[in-house]
């Protein structure tokens, strides 16, 4: 009996060599592999490549308040503008997003789309013709100074 065990102990004992120089082969292997892989360089560059998508998203973001503030100087008033401070604030705070979503809405906002785009198109309407309102009540406001003061400029004339 203690032969067959010794035999059947033989028999698992040779069977787990194999398995393990089988397994060791298998983890030379995979740590070679490794080893080709790794590339210290690629985790730089990486953080490299965020940093310039995070820059140039802000400045995206930058270029878009320049150009509102650029309307709102047209459309409200001559001297309007952002705090550039503020502006630059903004800006990092929403490039994060840009490059989140590239540039989309996000999902949940994206079925709105069209309700959002009509919306901000009558705004820019109504603001528009606002302003034009405006422009002219003052055009007639000054045609109507000049009116006075060509009549006042007759009537002294007149009694001269």
């Amino acid at each position: 009996m203690d032969t067959e065990n010794l035999a059947a102990n033989d028999d698992e004992l040779n069977t787990n060599q194999g398995m393990e120089s089988h397994n060791e082969q298998d983890e030379k292997d995979f740590i070679n592999s490794l080893d080709d892989d790794f590339d210290p360089t690629a985790a730089d560059t990486q953080v490299q490549q965020q940093e310039l998508e995070q820059q140039a998203a802000g400045a995206m973001v930058y270029v878009g308040l320049m150009t509102i503030e650029q309307t709102m100087k047209t459309m409200v008033h001559p001297r309007f503008e952002f705090d550039p401070k503020q502006a630059e604030s903004v800006a990092e705070k929403i490039a994060p997003l840009i490059v989140k979503y590239g540039g989309n809405p996000p999902p949940w906002l994206a079925k709105y789309m069209d309700e959002i785009m009509a919306v901000a198109a009558i705004g820019m309407l109504s603001l528009s013709s606002y302003m034009q309102v405006r422009t002219l009540k003052a055009e007639d406001v000054e045609l109507a100074k000049k009116a006075k003061k060509a009549a006042n400029d007759d009537q002294q004339q007149e009694a001269a």
